[in-house]
């Protein structure tokens, strides 16, 4: 079986060739770079293009598809997907996120339902809706380290964040079973989490003092040095829909997302552990 990875020089997408192939799959990088797609043994793709992502796909099996954030999301993802199914792809993958109609208010939340529902409409392939990623806590790492700070707003109402390492579990295991065709799945983690039992998890994993930033949406889009325009209104009001409705996940949606994992979602307190090991190697 050959799967195509779009977007696979990625968090998530790294994550699912490393699953796939540690089951024997062929597992190829689609990425727009030919620099950084050959460099794995992929191939060249612009997702913007759908004759580009005709000639990249044609003869896969199945594809795993991330679509690039920005305004133009929504018809760029359909389009994707139109131009695979052209070439005969049987079964797509696509990585959402979880609550995207009720958290729709944000941007990048929006611009990915018409993708999803296009993806879904084969009755074959199948959406994956993910949580906050636990693997954000990587660009953090200085803040939590050096200031004793946790500085992500994510409010007090809750987040049930997921490791990608997990995401590419699910990943392969959507693209090369049948469970779950059809289906839009959750992905989130096995706890709900708040900033200041995110900042009390870094508290104990480095045995110093970590505390959580605040709510306030402005210092933290500040300290990213990301320009005015789209992206960082987007991410503005991702924090305060957050705030204001958590992205909250219910027992069900747990059980759903380990079963699809094949085994319990990792905890953040494992993941930060894990990840301050390998940030001292």
């Amino acid at each position: 079986m050959r799967i195509l990875v779009i977007g696979g020089t990625g968090k998530t997408g790294s994550a699912a060739v490393t699953a796939l192939r540690s089951r024997g799959v062929g597992a190829v990088v689609g990425a727009r770079s030919p620099d950084r797609a050959g460099g794995k043994g992929g191939v060249a793709l612009d997702v913007r293009d759908p004759a580009s992502v005709e000639a990249a796909a044609a003869g896969f099996e199945a594809v795993y598809l991330l679509t690039p954030l920005g305004p133009d999301e929504s018809e760029v993802g359909v389009d994707a997907v139109r131009a695979l199914r052209r070439v005969g792809v049987g079964k797509i993958v696509y990585l959402a996120i979880q609550n995207l109609v009720p958290m729709r208010a944000i941007p990048h939340f929006e611009t990915k339902i018409p993708v999803a529902a296009e993806v879904l409409a084969d009755g074959r392939s199948v959406v994956l809706g993910a949580n906050f990623f636990m693997d954000n806590d990587a660009m953090l790492l200085g803040a939590i380290v050096r200031a004793g700070v946790y500085p992500l707003p994510v409010g007090n109402v809750g987040v049930w964040s997921i490791a990608a390492a997990d995401i590419g579990e699910a990943a392969a295991n959507a693209l090369t079973r049948r469970d779950w065709d059809g289906q839009n799945v959750p992905l989130c983690g096995p706890e709900r989490h708040t900033g200041a039992s995110l900042a009390a998890n870094w508290a104990a994993v480095t045995g110093r003092p970590v505390v959580y930033g605040g709510d306030d949406v402005e210092p933290f889009l500040t300290a990213t040095g990301l320009p005015a325009g789209w992206v960082r209104d987007d991410l503005g009001q991702m924090f305060r829909v957050t705030q204001a409705l958590g992205c909250v996940a219910t027992p069900a949606e747990v059980a759903a997302s380990a079963a699809i994992i094949g085994r319990p979602p990792t905890r953040h307190i494992d993941f930060a552990a894990a990840l301050l090991e390998r940030s001292k190697a």
